[in-house]
């Protein structure tokens, strides 16, 4: 995947400051379909561009910032894990488990067991 200096094609400006949005928590807790919303592009238009320029798709992104975001919360707070799933912006706690052990290969309770700065 591109990294925000290495777009894989040339992009507009907007959606330099677009992508630099994506990783506030803020922006990364809304559903896809608001955040395209917010750019006044369609969904098709924002998708392909999305794809050419990162190499991923933007629901794939917007997983893994949401579970990098996750998975740091599980590490240095006690809160739920269904409050940690909320607040990172999954609202099934199904999918989140799912797509959490996809990407870490363990659990949530696992990962926090193992990297917990709090040993809870």
């Amino acid at each position: 995947m591109a990294t925000n200096n290495e777009f894989l094609v040339e992009v507009p400006g907007w959606f330099k400051y677009f992508y630099e949005s994506l990783t506030r928590r803020e922006v990364f807790c809304q559903k896809t379909g608001a955040i395209i919303k917010s750019t006044g592009k369609s969904r098709e238009y924002v998708c392909r561009l999305f794809k050419s320029a990162t190499g991923a798709t933007l629901g794939v992104f917007l997983n893994e910032i949401r579970i990098e975001h996750a998975a740091a919360m599980l590490t240095t707070t006690s809160n739920d894990i269904i409050d940690i799933a909320l607040e990172s912006g999954f609202e099934n706690l199904s999918t989140f488990y799912h797509l959490f052990k996809k990407r870490k290969q363990i659990s949530p309770k696992q990962y926090r067991s193992l990297y917990s700065i709090y040993n809870v």
